[in-house]
């Protein structure tokens, strides 16, 4: 039997789906309320503002979609190819392609650019995302080319297609590019 969730928790997921689906500025903290089915003290006694509830429902979006891209590339064999590959995969078949509206990191950002503790979540969950691509191609403690930052910059673009488009198309093509670029990348290892 699974646990029930925290009043806290019921909140920040009614948040947290409301701010995705029709974005931050757009939902009212007294909308939350209401789909929440909560009273205004008790949501002010959990958040005490609608940014502090912004901040944690960022925080614990870049905790689930880090941590589940991690875990995704460590299944993953442990060259470099298929663990970058792993991570194109996730994206391709965890997308919301109907309700998805790309990155909820740049929507927030978009609705809120002179919030910076949102820009510091965004920063923070882009560099982490970057990190990611780093490790996946077994960089660490070498100096990283820009194939990592290419990587992320192609997996940004992957959402951007697909709140464009509605379809997983984007996630697919940045899958295959991804496979041609670390492939040439790898092989001038391969010839040493």
């Amino acid at each position: 039997m699974a646990p029930t969730p925290s009043m806290r928790d019921h909140i920040l997921a009614t948040a947290g789906t409301l701010f995705y689906q029709e974005g931050i500025r757009a939902v009212g903290v007294d909308r939350i309320i209401a789909e929440a089915g909560v009273a205004k003290p008790t949501l002010y006694k959990h958040f005490r503002t609608k940014e502090a509830l912004i901040l944690t429902y960022l925080e614990g979006r870049h905790e689930a979609v880090i941590g589940a891209l991690t875990a995704a590339m460590q299944a993953a064999e442990a060259e470099p190819l298929p663990r970058v590959l792993a991570i194109f995969e996730w994206l391709e078949t965890k997308v919301e392609v109907e309700s998805g509206r790309g990155c909820a990191f740049l929507l927030a950002l978009a609705e809120h650019e002179e919030s910076g503790p949102i820009k510091d979540i965004v920063k923070g969950h882009k560099d982490a995302l970057r990190a990611l691509f780093t490790s996946a191609l077994g960089l660490r403690g070498r100096r990283a080319a820009d194939l990592p930052l290419q990587l992320a910059q192609l997996y940004d673009g992957a959402l951007s297609t697909i709140m464009v488009r509605r379809n997983k198309e984007g996630a697919t093509l940045a899958r295959k590019t991804a496979r041609i670029l670390v492939s040439a990348w790898l092989e001038p290892a391969a010839a040493r």
